[in-house]
């Protein structure tokens, strides 16, 4: 992809550009030449007119299968769908994280199941535990997957994910073929001595996926959002030791580089697109990176689906 677009904006005024509603503002401190407040009305305004529409009928053209969305309670199905159809997005993998008790979790996995009713040609269900529920965890395991739920996620903090606890889990993910994906950190604090964390402490690390990644190789692990805050450069140098660890791409952080050096050390084979309900920063990142059309298209569409076509869960 061109480094300028067609309306003389490039790449990294854009990303440096706060008034702009397609990409959230950095938070790591790397974007650097910050347009003046002039220049960004001047930029917002040239963008708006043609940047915009140029970038999201773009995005059109490609197939996209969101790994990481949610529907909360209530039920925002609805909301889901009209964002996806607006984008592009053929289909999206959905999960309510959360629950202190095995009633509470099966009552959010129930309403992940009516959405998947309301919207069957959108809504792909993405099945919560708890691994401390030990046996619950596993027969709520069965129980998704024979509702029509297509892998777990987005499976949280009670422990981390390298615990022993999660060795049954991963190992019915496996009997079942389906993908697990898993909140992952990379704050200071989770990692480096000195710091306070700002994570749970049984927060997963880069390092925590990377141990499990590499006792169950066969498994379909994914590390959920590179761009979920904290340092993403750690993350990508860390995750490229377990050659079948996923990432998705998902975040409302959207620095500049993030998804370029994602693909430097993990290869394009390993992103999974997603949005985590942030849906213009989803696709906007993948546009903007520097990509050729085939990893634009593994990234987007192609990568995913390939891990549920192991179920036979794939979108074509």
């Amino acid at each position: 992809m061109k480094l300028q677009s067609e309306n003389g904006i490039g790449r990294r005024r854009f990303l440096g550009t706060s008034g702009l509603t397609l990409l959230a503002a950095s938070v790591s401190g790397i974007v650097c030449n910050v347009p003046s407040k002039d220049e960004n009305k001047e930029i917002e305004e040239s963008f708006q007119a043609d940047g915009w529409k140029s970038i999201m009928e773009g995005a059109k053209k490609y197939r996209k299968l969101d790994a990481h969305n949610h529907v909360w309670t209530g039920s925002n199905a609805s909301q889901v769908d009209e964002s996806c159809e607006i984008l592009g997005i053929t289909k999206a993998a959905c999960s309510i994280p959360g629950g202190k008790t095995v009633g509470d979790i099966r009552a959010n996995n129930d309403i992940i199941i009516k959405a998947m009713k309301s919207h069957p040609q959108r809504i792909l269900g993405q099945c919560y535990i708890n691994p401390l529920f030990k046996k619950e965890a596993l027969d709520e395991i069965d129980r998704c997957v024979d509702k029509g739920m297509v892998m777990l996620g987005e499976l949280y903090d009670a422990v981390k994910i390298n615990d022993p606890l999660y060795y049954p889990i991963v190992e019915r993910c496996i009997k079942h073929k389906i993908p697990m994906m898993l909140h992952g950190v990379t704050t200071l604090g989770n990692w480096r001595p000195g710091y306070l964390p700002t994570n749970p402490p049984n927060s997963s690390v880069p390092e925590d996926f990377v141990e499990i990644a590499n006792r169950y190789p066969e498994a379909m692990i994914i590390c959920g959002h590179i761009g979920g805050g904290g340092n993403w450069e750690y993350m990508c140098r860390v995750l490229q030791k377990a050659p079948t660890l996923y990432l998705d791409t998902s975040g409302s952080v959207s620095d500049e580089g993030m998804i370029d050096m994602a693909v430097k050390y993990l290869g394009a084979d390993r992103l999974l697109f997603a949005t985590d309900m942030n849906y213009e920063t989803g696709v906007g990142k993948i546009m903007w990176a520097d990509l050729s059309e085939s990893d634009r298209k593994k990234i987007f569409f192609e990568n995913f689906n390939n891990l549920l076509r192991k179920a036979g869960n794939h979108a074509d």
